[in-house]
């Protein structure tokens, strides 16, 4: 196991700051002052917190758009008015700062000390909200495909019981609007999803209620949580308009599937799995919703219905964007030898995709390969190279060839995604504080409204760097009744290696095996399925 000296960065995890009267909790994300409850906008209290970590050195315009806007350029008017936005939030006055005082030619910068507040157990023992489906990288990893499959929805595919509306029946400047933002849409990259969403919202602004405006800012909306460092309010956002949508046309198949695609960026896997289903019944020519539905069953450990359902969605003519990667992952787990066509196949298909390269990473993480998962994730162009699922692969790289300095500053830049791993690194060191903020009774009493196995892992990871064995192998055992399969990611976590070697990760270890050999053998016993899969590996 890592040894580590203790680390004096904040990190994005369960921490709380004083200063000047105000209670800054990072969990819940919210100022309190004498009782009073003061709630940020994200990007707000992004801005604020980001201004807390650096005190007492400014921040300057250029480094505030770096580290908060995650763009290389944001106008000096954009950060005025959020600051500005803070102040009135926070009752500041610019003209005598008791929180943010403005340093001329060099930006801005905290008034007085801020100090770090050890969590206190009457503070940790209670649920805190977001704490157990806001993370945006405990239902990325499971949502993530999904999500990019089913945005071809909204770019082109045409229900056949309800079809869309032409652009002869929008509002010629709308349909332009939208028209221009599927576009974006479709080369699935941050400051394009950004655009986007813009676009989309202005064409409402015209046409309230416009069905394909809104159809495709639901998924605009959940690609922006699953993909791009998103929030929560994305997510219900996006479930909101689906749901009005479907109210207005109820056999729309792109509806229910924007309903799946926000259901599971939520990882409430079961429900989007339902949408997913009844999208694909609907239209047998929706073969996004299948593929989605595929993936669904990945997660949940049915590897071989979801090979089966791609095939079937395959041989029907159907073509989902990254079926390719799906079906390398399902053949990965069960050690099939086509696996690595399968991957070679996605990334000729998809050069750079987020998506893609993340999962090809994990690939050469989850065996021991970490130089490698790094090269493929320095293929990320653009915004694309900040976006959270790769900071946090490189953090695990880094990890993995002991580079702890890089690791620490790619898992802090990848925001919610690093926060587990920043409080597991801080618990070998000897600073249990966050792992006790996150595995404390209340929260772990809320795993049994989420069906989430990837959440349990990051948490057994968090419960082993604290020396919580028994702990960790129970998080595990529930992981894998939720559907994980991933030994390999296991054996090969910083935080669980020795855990693994124990008798304890023998039992998880051999239970993991028995499930994988069944699923192999369901498919081994499926001639046509075996065929398929290596026919159509080149």
């Amino acid at each position: 196991m890592l040894k580590l000296k203790r680390s004096t960065s904040a990190g994005f995890y369960s921490v709380q700051y004083a200063l000047n009267g105000l209670i800054i909790d990072t969990q819940e994300r919210l100022v309190r002052r004498e009782g009073e409850v003061i709630r940020l906008p994200d990007l707000s209290f992004d801005t604020f917190m980001h201004l807390i970590e650096a005190a007492p050195a400014p921040q300057s315009g250029p480094e505030l758009a770096r580290c908060v806007w995650r763009a290389d350029h944001v106008s000096d008017e954009t950060i005025a008015q959020r600051i500005a936005l803070i102040r009135k939030a926070l009752g500041d006055d610019p003209r005598s700062p008791r929180y943010i005082r403005t340093i001329r030619g060099a930006g801005y910068a905290i008034v007085g000390e801020v100090v770090r507040l050890e969590p206190k157990p009457e503070q940790t023992d209670r649920p805190i909200a977001r704490s157990v489906r806001a993370p945006a990288h405990l239902v990325a990893t499971l949502a993530c495909l999904l999500a990019v499959s089913l945005l071809w929805f909204s770019l082109g595919h045409t229900d056949n019981r309800t079809a869309l509306a032409s652009s002869s029946d929008h509002d010629g400047e709308t349909s332009a609007l939208v028209s221009r933002a599927r576009q974006l849409l479709a080369l699935h990259q941050s400051m394009e999803t950004d655009r986007a969403l813009g676009m989309l919202r202005a064409a409402l602004s015209t046409d309230p209620v416009d069905y394909n405006a809104r159809l495709s800012l639901s998924f605009a909306l959940s690609t922006k949580a699953t993909k791009f460092g998103g929030t929560f309010e994305h997510k219900k956002e996006a479930e909101a308009l689906a749901r009005e949508l479907i109210e207005e046309r109820p056999e729309s198949s792109n509806a229910w599937s924007a309903l799946g695609y926000s259901l599971g960026s939520q990882g409430r896997m079961n429900e989007s799995l339902s949408a997913l289903q009844y999208a694909y019944q609907l239209d047998p020519d929706n073969a996004p919703a299948g593929s989605s539905a595929a993936h669904v069953h990945l997660i949940q450990g049915q590897l071989y219905e979801a090979l089966d359902l791609e095939f079937r969605v395959r041989e029907a003519g159907g073509r989902s964007r990254y079926a390719e990667i799906q079906i390398a992952q399902s053949l990965e787990l069960i050690e099939h030898p086509e696996a690595q066509s399968w991957h070679a196949k996605a990334m000729s298909l998809n050069p750079g995709q987020v998506v893609v390269l993340s999962e090809v990473a994990r690939s050469h993480l989850r065996h021991g390969q970490p130089n490698r998962a790094l090269d493929v994730l320095a293929q990320a162009e653009g915004k694309d190279e900040t976006a959270p699922s790769i900071l946090h692969l490189r953090g695990r790289a880094n990890l993995a060839l002991g580079q702890m300095e890089e690791a620490r500053d790619n898992l802090k830049a990848a925001g919610r995604w690093g926060q587990f791993d920043l409080a597991a690194l801080d618990a070998l060191a000897g600073d249990h504080g966050p792992a006790k903020a996150f595995l404390s009774p209340a929260k772990l009493a809320d795993l049994d409204a989420d069906p989430d196995p990837q959440f349990r892992v990051q948490l057994a990871e968090l419960a082993a760097a604290a020396g919580h064995e028994r702990q960790a192998f129970s998080l595990i055992g529930q992981a894998v009744s939720l559907g994980w399969r991933d030994i390999r990611w296991l054996n090969h976590s910083p935080f669980l290696r020795e855990f693994m070697d124990s008798g304890m990760g023998h039992e998880l270890r051999s239970r993991m095996a028995r499930e994988l050999e069944t699923q192999r053998l369901l498919m081994e016993g499926d001639a046509s399925l075996s065929r398929a899969i290596s026919e159509q590996a080149v």
